[in-house]
């Protein structure tokens, strides 16, 4: 039996965490004394989200209300996305990522050619990236079309990439330290884990990891009189085989 998701409501993020809890057992050896660690559950995605009383023009506290009874204590779930690990970047967004434009004509869709084939629209800089390993055994994706000579990706920070144009959620992996693009505007980014095998395909930098999550706790707090008030949420991630599915849900 699958579980309903909501889409988390429009409100305005006072302080996050986003990082992975990779529990672990400790045992010892009763003859010699020595410690052995082995890994006790999979790796989950935990998350922390301080919003705002007063935020979206008053109504933060209500979208927290609302969402509190549709989670049901828990039995329901919810989609969160990462914030940037750093709001502080020298390049915007456009420097990094590309969106699809899609036109229409009295709500037809409008298709494009040049020569016979597909035209397709972006806006933002396209870029383009193959993967592979290097000397040292991490994965990697060469991403090309990036500013010259620049920090273009930051630790922690997550890359996607697309498989073709009808791809509109790609792969997205965790970037594992610094990447600084050389003088044709080419970065080689190393990334924890290889999104597959992708060659000269979209990628977009500085991108946001999502997953689904169960509340730890229903956060209760005493609204101000004069002054903002804070709902502190803790989340662990829960997976689909866990709870037979997910039915997705947008109720804002």
């Amino acid at each position: 039996m699958s579980v309903d998701v909501y889409a988390w409501p429009p409100v305005s993020l006072t302080g996050w965490s986003w990082t992975i809890s990779d529990p672990v057992e400790r045992s010892e050896s009763l003859l010699t004394g020595a410690s052995y660690l082995s890994a006790a559950q999979r790796r989950r995605r935990v998350a922390t989200m301080d919003i705002s009383g007063v935020s979206h023009n008053r109504m933060g506290a209500g979208y927290m209300e609302s969402l509190k009874a549709f989670l049901q204590g828990g039995l329901n779930l919810v989609r969160l996305r990462s914030m940037p690990i750093s709001l502080i970047t020298r390049h915007s967004v456009e420097d990094r990522q590309s969106v699809p434009m899609l036109w229409s004509d009295g709500g037809d869709a409008l298709d494009w050619t040049a020569g016979g084939a597909e035209l397709l629209w972006y806006s933002g800089t396209i870029l383009t990236g193959t993967t592979g390993t290097d000397a040292a055994g991490f994965a990697t994706v060469t991403v090309e079309g990036l500013p010259a000579n620049a920090l273009v990706a930051r630790p922690s920070e997550f890359l996607t990439i697309f498989a073709n144009a009808d791809d509109a959620v790609g792969v997205t992996v965790r970037i594992v330290t610094a990447a600084v693009s050389d003088a044709s505007g080419v970065a080689v980014v190393r990334v924890f884990e290889s999104p597959g095998a992708f060659t000269g395909a979209r990628v977009n930098l500085g991108t946001c990891d999502t997953a689904v999550f169960r509340p730890v706790d229903m956060p209760t707090p005493p609204q101000m009189l004069a002054s903002d008030w804070i709902y502190t949420w803790e989340f662990r991630e829960v997976f689909a085989e866990e709870v037979g599915g997910f039915v997705e849900i947008a109720p804002w």
